[in-house]
């Protein structure tokens, strides 16, 4: 039994097989990642403007950062002694109301 073939193909003839296009008529180009021609590369002014700063960025965040340091220490210090006054003042007045409590009951 002889094959049939898909009307298309039928109408191609088997010698028009070979001059079929494909969707693709260039030679594939590897991807390099890197394209041909690179933009030329002009400073903005943007850039030109930060790039005088830029040589501060590192001694402003020494010094910010020693700031930030000195104000916590001095923060943590004062906190402490404030805690140590209060602490004292409350014993003062405990021990000044059980010497209160001590005279009203008459206990030694």
């Amino acid at each position: 039994m002889p094959s049939r073939l898909p009307v298309s193909l039928s109408r191609v003839g088997l010698r028009g097989l070979g001059s079929i296009r494909t969707l693709t008529t260039t030679p594939t180009r590897q991807n390099t990642g890197v394209p041909p021609h690179p933009p030329p590369q002009q400073p903005s002014g943007y850039k030109e403007g930060m790039s005088r700063y830029k040589l501060f960025a590192s001694p402003f965040a020494k010094v910010f950062l020693g700031a930030v340091f000195t104000y916590q220490v001095i923060y943590w210090t004062w906190v402490k002694l404030e805690m140590e006054e209060t602490k004292e003042g409350r014993n003062k007045e405990v021990a000044a109301l059980e010497k209160e409590a001590r005279e009203v009951t008459g206990k030694k």
